[in-house]
């Protein structure tokens, strides 16, 4: 469902419908709590106009469970504890919740959407929406980089990864299903004990016409309402109390079967992204969650047995020793095996201009292959790439970067932006899922390129700033800006660090880079963080200093 359709471009046949919506209006006047109609208890909240009907909003919304985490935050946004610091809302997920298929992303979107009406619906609580997602990146990557895009006391998660992750066959031992509780775990573990909601959207394909229809597009994709992952994901639902919403499920009986105007595949979806009332429709689906918490709670107040469940331990994996990374850093993973590779991965700019070649090197602790890199493209564009390298564990690893005096371009500048370090020993999950390093990579949001879109009762549009110097430095060579030409990022072992049987591991890099003429070294104005190992983890134990890394 690409392109133009019926004559109309995506954005045309894809945009809000408004004469469709609908209101609860009075509905709700007759119903009374302690004498006084709903429609006036909850009057903001109800104030809200839907596009998707009814009974599609019931079935949208698939799961809700006893929803503890979900009523302790309803009810604190309807009455926020005296002095209480303010609500965070955060989206993590890919391109869909990004907002590429909108006409305007902060806006249209549905995360935008239900983040503008929170702040309306709960008018005296201090509310903070984010949009931390990242397109085209899978859930392994977030797994690892949760810190840049999730604040610690976030108090409600919207997960969306059905087409970054992709699907798997297997009913039990699902590869999507194994990755997607890491991630639950780690979120559901924060300190602020988040609500955790699935936004659910179609699968690649399955927004699409089947062969025999008289709307099927040749050579477009098709996938059956039965071949999605958040099937399978449902029992992480159930295991752990999520909620969960369904664009599938809201739509397939009006798009498939009905074929409704306004709810048709064409309609709601401008390829395998939904387009402007797809989002709405999203919208619909989470807004109606938050209200059915609330009219609940008027008839059923949070009590101990919600307080209970709330401050429960987590329960063991679903599956068994299916543990997230326990350290909050970008390059740490869980416990490695020893003897396998581990895949690090730089960020570096590449361009169409000005750009050098480096090679990337171990210098000491470990073994590696060289590889070399041009940070020179034919096409008129500068994107963040990756360059991965297969890296021997070490107790430490000292790594250099060199800019070479070798050049396509007639000039030097390698810019480096960032590190990432595999979750898990022996698994290159950027090869797997992007078939390769020295591909672009949509890490805009998490290397200062792009910022994160946010809604916010102290203002309703504008930006969220960009990640701060500190917490970019909890990232060993995050974003780090300077003057045009080559940079140098340093790193220094911390002995001692960790206990146990085993010791501790510690991975240093060291990235080196001549300078280009008339740009001397900018010293670091402070200490660089030191970071606390644990047993066997060969990348804990890290502390950078800062130096420029060239490029505006």
């Amino acid at each position: 469902m690409c392109g133009t359709f019926g004559g109309l471009s995506e954005l045309e046949r894809t945009k809000h419908r408004p004469d469709l919506e609908w209101s609860w209006d009075h509905r709700f006047a007759t119903l009374e709590v302690n004498k006084q109609p709903v429609s006036t208890l909850l009057s903001t909240l109800l104030d809200y106009r839907f596009s998707l009907p009814r009974v599609q909003l019931q079935r949208g919304v698939v799961m809700t469970g006893a929803a503890s985490r979900l009523r302790r935050l309803v009810k604190d946004l309807m009455l926020p504890p005296e002095g209480h610091r303010g609500f965070k809302v955060s989206a993590i997920g890919g391109s869909v919740t990004w907002g590429q298929g909108t006409s305007q992303r902060g806006v249209t979107d549905w995360f935008s959407t239900v983040g503008r009406w929170m702040v309306s619906a709960f008018p005296r609580a201090n509310i903070t929406a984010r949009n931390g997602c990242t397109p085209g990146i899978p859930t392994q990557y977030m797994i690892m980089c949760l810190e840049l895009s999730v604040d610690p006391d976030v108090d409600l998660v919207f997960i969306e990864y059905t087409l970054n992750d992709g699907t798997d066959e297997m009913l039990f031992g699902n590869k999507v299903v194994i990755n997607m509780e890491r991630l639950v775990r780690r979120v559901m573990a924060l300190p602020g004990k988040p609500a955790v909601v699935f936004m659910q959207i179609p699968t690649h394909g399955m927004g699409s016409y089947p062969r025999d229809h008289p709307k099927y597009i040749k050579d477009d994709a098709y996938r059956p309402f039965y071949e999605a992952a958040e099937d399978a994901e449902g029992a992480l639902a159930q295991y752990y109390d999520l909620q969960y919403l369904s664009l599938r499920t809201a739509l397939y009986r009006l798009a498939q079967f009905k074929e409704q105007p306004g709810f048709r595949w064409e309609d709601t979806f401008s390829d395998f992204h939904p387009g402007d009332q797809g989002h709405t429709v999203m919208a619909d689906l989470a807004v109606r969650m938050i209200q059915r918490t609330a009219l609940g709670l008027l008839i059923d107040p949070f009590d101990v047995q919600d307080a209970d469940l709330v401050n429960e331990q987590l329960p063991p994996p679903m599956y068994p020793g299916n543990v997230p990374p326990s350290n909050p850093m970008c390059v740490v993973g869980e416990l490695f095996s020893r003897g396998m590779q581990v895949m690090a991965y730089f960020h570096h700019l590449r361009s169409y201009e000005h750009m050098g070649m480096a090679s990337i090197s171990c210098v000491s602790g470990c073994t590696c292959v060289p590889v070399t890199v041009d940070a020179l493209c034919s096409q008129q564009w500068s994107q963040v790439y990756l360059a991965g390298i297969s890296v021997s564990q070490a107790r430490e690893c000292v790594m250099e970067l060199q800019v070479l005096n070798e050049t396509k371009s007639g000039e030097h500048k390698f810019k480096v932006s960032g590190l990432v370090v595999s979750e898990k020993a022996g698994i290159d999950f950027v090869g797997a899922v992007f078939g390769g390093t020295g591909r672009p990579f949509s890490l805009g949001i998490h290397n200062g390129a792009e910022e994160q879109a946010t809604v916010s009762s102290q203002s309703m549009k504008g930006g969220p700033p960009s990640p701060s110097p500190a917490s970019r430095q909890r990232l060993l060579g995050a974003a780090q800006r300077g003057p045009a030409g080559a940079g140098r990022l340093e790193g220094l072992s911390q002995a001692g660090a960790g206990e146990g049987a085993g010791g501790s591991g510690a991975a240093v890099l060291l990235i080196k880079g001549e300078v280009e003429e008339g740009e001397p070294w900018r010293e670091p104005e402070a200490e660089a963080p030191r970071f606390r190992a644990f047993r066997d983890d060969p990348l804990a134990a890290l502390r950078c200093g800062r130096k420029s890394l060239g490029g505006k």
